[in-house]
C-alpha cells in the first residue's frame, strides 16, 4: 500500500470541476469565474490530500521517520542509538625537565580550528625530570565530522595549563558516529520481537549486533562452514552421504583423473531427509567408477559468523567489529552452546567502462546527469556498495542514465556498458567499484 488518499492532481481537478458544474447545473467553460475559483482549489486539495496521507502512512513503519519513527521504536522497547565522541591520544609537552610534577587536569580541551574540541578523559601528570605525557582525548559532542584529524593537526590549548607550552594529537582521530539513521533503526525495530529470546534465532543476532554502534546498516548472520573431502563407495549406480549440515549447492564431484565431473551429465544429485544421493549417469565419465571422490560445504553446528557491514558501504574497522562481538557474545544474548565470530566483510571490485550517446541539444544536461558528482555513476556506485550480497548488475546503472528520476535530470538516448558485467556475489560480500573508469560519450542527430 503506497497511498492511503489519490493525491493525483488530476483526479482531483476532475472531481471539483465536475462537482462545481454539477452544483450549478451548466458547463464551467474556461473563462468562467466560477470554474477558475475551482481551478484555484486544486493546488490547495492537492496539498492538503499529501499532508493527510503523509501523516496515514507515517504510522506505518515502513513510511515512518524522525520522531514518528522513534516513537514506534519505543514501543517495540528499541531506543535509537545516540551520537557517540570521537577519541585520540594527546601529548603535552614542557620545554625543559621541571622538579616539580606537572597536572593536567581532567577536561582539559583542546582544539584545531575553534569549532572542534577535544577533552582529556583523565588526568595526565608530567613527571619530574620528564618533558611530555600521553593521555587519551575524546571530542566535546559527537559525530563523524570529529573524525579524521590527522597526528600534530590538533595543537591549541583552550584551557591552559601552567609550564605547558604546547600540545598535539599523536594519531588520527576515529571513532565518531553520528545519530542512527532512521534506515538502520527501521531494521533494528523490525528484528526487536526477536531480541529476548536466546535460542539464537538469527533475527536476534542480527538486533544486536546493529545495535552495537549507529554507523552499522546491515548485518548477515550465518552458521559458519567448512569444506569437506570424501571419498564414497558406488553400488548399484548410487553413493550416498549423510548430514543435516550438508550445503548440496556447494558439492562437486571429481572424475578419475581429479577433473570435476559434470553435473547432469555424469551424475545427478538430490538432498532429501538429510541425505545427499548422488546418481551415476549410464554412460557418463563416472559410469564403471566404484568409488567417486567429492568436496562439499558443511554448516559448523554451534559456531555462528556476524557480518557487519556500515553506511556507505565501508568496511568496519576493528573497534567496531569488537563493539559487535562484545554485543552478541554477553551472557544474556549469547546461547551457551554457541561460538560467535565477527567478520568484516570481503570486498569484490569492479571497473566502469561504457559509452553513452545524446544529442547536441542535451549534450551539457546529459553530462550532468550522468558524470557530476551526485550524478548517475555515483548514485550506481552508492547503490552498489550499500546491501551485503547485492549482486553486481549493471541494469541498474543502464536505469540510472536512460531513465533518471530527478525531476528536470536529461537522460541519454543510449547506453554501451562494457564494464561491470552481472556476477552474483556472496552474501558474506560487497561489491565496490575499483576506481577504474572509462566514460565516453557521443552525440548523435536524435
Amino acid at each position: 500500500m503506497n497511498e492511503f488518499i489519490t493525491t493525483d492532481a488530476s483526479a482531483i481537478y476532475a472531481e471539483i470541476i465536475t462537482s462545481l458544474e454539477s452544483s450549478v447545473g451548466e458547463p464551467l467553460y474556461p473563462g468562467d469565474e466560477r470554474r477558475i475559483f475551482g481551478e484555484a482549489l486544486v493546488a490547495l486539495v492537492v496539498s492538503l490530500f499529501n499532508s493527510m496521507n503523509d501523516a496515514a502512512k507515517q504510522k506505518m513503519l515502513r513510511y515512518a521517520r524522525g520522531g514518528v519513527l522513534d516513537a514506534l521504536g519505543e514501543r517495540a522497547g528499541v531506543q535509537r542509538i545516540g551520537e557517540s565522541p570521537a577519541s585520540t591520544t594527546l601529548r603535552f609537552s614542557i620545554e625543559a625537565p621541571l622538579e616539580e610534577n606537572v597536572i593536567i587536569p581532567q577536561g582539559t580541551r583542546v582544539t584545531n580550528d575553534s569549532t572542534h574540541y577535544f577533552a582529556t578523559v583523565g588526568a595526565a601528570v608530567i613527571t619530574a625530570g620528564e618533558t611530555s605525557v600521553e593521555v587519551e582525548a575524546r571530542s566535546v559532542g559527537g559525530g563523524t565530522e570529529f573524525n579524521g584529524f590527522e597526528p600534530g593537526t590538533i595543537t591549541t590549548i583552550v584551557d591552559p595549563v601552567l609550564y605547558v607550552d604546547e600540545v598535539t594529537n599523536t594519531t588520527i582521530t576515529t571513532g565518531g558516529d553520528d545519530v542512527e539513521s532512521d534506515d538502520s533503526f527501521r531494521e533494528r525495530i523490525k528484528a526487536a520481537p526477536s531480541m529476548l529470546s536466546t535460542a539464537g534465532p538469527i533475527n536476534s543476532y542480527k538486533y544486536w549486533a546493529m545495535s552495537a554502534d549507529s554507523s552499522i546498516a546491515d548485518v548477515v548472520v550465518k552458521s559458519e562452514t567448512e569444506a569437506i573431502t570424501r571419498e564414497l563407495d558406488v553400488t548399484a549406480q548410487k553413493a550416498y552421504k549423510g548430514g543435516s549440515q550438508l550445503q548440496p549447492d556447494t558439492l562437486v564431484v571429481y572424475k578419475a583423473d581429479g577433473a570435476e565431473a559434470a553435473k547432469e551429465t555424469d551424475y545427478t544429485a538430490t538432498f532429501e531427509d538429510e541425505l545427499l544421493t548422488i546418481t551415476i549417469t549410464p554412460g557418463g565419465a563416472l559410469k564403471d567408477a566404484s568409488k567417486i571422490k567429492i568436496s562439499i560445504e558443511t554448516a559448523n553446528e554451534g559456531v555462528v559468523k556476524i557480518i557487519p557491514i556500515c553506511d556507505g558501504g565501508q568496511i568496519p574497522d576493528e573497534t567496531i567489529l569488537q563493539k559487535v562481538y562484545d554485543a552478541c557474545n554477553a551472557d544474556e544474548v549469547r546461547p551457551l552452546t554457541d561460538m560467535v565470530k565477527v567478520e568484516a566483510p570481503t570486498v569484490e571490485t569492479y571497473d566502469i567502462e561504457l559509452t553513452y550517446y545524446t544529442t547536441a541539444a542535451d549534450e551539457s544536461g546529459c553530462i550532468q546527469t550522468v558524470e557530476s558528482a551526485g550524478g548517475a555513476i555515483d548514485k550506481f556506485n552508492d547503490w552498489q556498495c550499500a546491501e551485503l550480497g547485492r549482486s553486481i548488475n549493471p541494469d541498474k546503472l543502464r536505469a540510472l542514465i536512460l531513465a533518471p528520476s530527478e525531476e528536470g535530470a536529461v537522460a541519454a538516448t543510449r547506453v554501451e556498458i562494457t564494464k561491470p558485467t552481472f556476477r552474483e556475489i556472496s552474501d558474506t560480500s560487497i561489491a565496490r567499484f575499483s576506481g577504474t573508469k572509462t566514460i565516453k560519450h557521443e552525440v548523435t542527430p536524435r
